[in-house]
């Protein structure tokens, strides 16, 4: 969720605020490639400043038009109200309230005045959602492997990129061209149950939805699938509740590569009737797909993403807590 034409955070169900900690700079000098946390939805946290104080931890949501910061950082810091603002949840649009955020920082990108909604920390599960608002004309890394979160200039690649992709294997990095839609980044070369697909990528939603569309083509490939579908239920960050149904989707290639997956959610998402996508076969790919691989660059000049093949098997973090 979040913002004028924004798009929901999903979740199966609420997530504690907080996560697996991770240590961070005392001082606001943050070099460009930041270590990571992992919240209990496994997303992946970035520490952020506003106004001069933090750090704060957000979550990285490109599935967010806008930058959202939680009740409780807005109360502790002050920040000044300005307005309402429409948020479109999972099942319609609802008012928020807004705050000015002087400054806001991560790494060395930087915004000022930004107008950001606020929601409570108990819906966001973290300090706040770094939204694409903060992230246009650049380009941002998710390495999933080594725990960081890089941000640098549209175009181009790190030393260690460019070496890795003149390298002709099956880990080789690829890359697929997309376009703009309601201010998202939208994959338009990906497949799934034999048929073209709209792709969109939200790193902060913990499971991956496709709409009854797609729903429709998996059972014409495979009518066995409704028997095996598990009901259960979506939850939105603004609290909104969604009935689902858990099961597989058969053969998801992104950029002409299969990409595996366990289950994924069919529900009829608002947010697909906003995108007037309710009869095209159309898929949320959150967290627990883009895990499968070993990094995700967005480059948002370019309007390209590329794609780090997973070497071996990621393993995720340890849960908070004693083992």
């Amino acid at each position: 969720m979040a913002g004028l034409a924004a798009l929901p955070t999903l979740r199966i169900a609420r997530a504690q605020t907080g996560g697996v900690k991770v240590a961070v700079p005392a001082a606001p000098d943050v070099d460009k490639v930041l270590e990571t946390a992992f919240d209990q939805a496994r997303r992946v946290e970035v520490p952020v400043y506003l106004d001069g104080r933090g750090p704060y931890l957000f979550v990285v949501d490109t599935g967010s038009n806008r930058t959202v910061v939680s009740a409780e950082v807005a109360k502790t810091l002050d920040l000044p109200p300005a307005g309402t603002a429409e948020v479109h949840g999972i099942l319609s649009a609802e008012p928020a309230p807004l705050v000015t955020v002087k400054r806001i920082r991560v790494s060395d990108v930087i915004s000022s005045n930004l107008k950001a909604p606020v929601e409570p920390a108990s819906r966001l599960g973290a300090d706040g959602l770094l939204g694409i608002d903060m992230l246009t004309g650049r380009r941002i890394a998710i390495r999933f492997r080594d725990q960081t979160f890089q941000v640098s200039g549209s175009g181009g690649l790190s030393i260690g990129e460019q070496v890795n992709s003149r390298i002709r294997s099956p880990h080789a990095p690829f890359s697929v061209p997309a376009r703009y839609k309601s201010g998202q980044l939208l994959i338009v070369d990906a497949v799934a149950a034999n048929r073209p697909i709209t792709a969109f990528l939200d790193s902060g939603s913990q499971v991956t939805v496709a709409n009854l569309a797609l729903r429709q083509a998996a059972l014409a490939i495979d009518p066995t699938l409704e028997s095996r579908l598990i009901h259960s239920a979506l939850v939105s960050a603004t609290g909104q509740r969604a009935e689902a149904e858990f099961g597989p989707l058969p053969g998801l290639r992104i950029g002409g590569r299969d990409v595996e997956t366990s289950l994924v959610a069919y529900a009829d998402l608002h947010v697909f009737a906003l995108w007037d996508l309710e009869t095209t076969p159309s898929i949320l790919i959150g967290v627990d797909v883009l895990r499968r691989f070993d990094e995700v660059a967005f480059d948002f000049g370019e309007k390209l993403i590329t794609f780090w093949p997973a070497r071996t098997p990621i393993h995720p973090p340890p849960p908070p807590g004693p083992h």
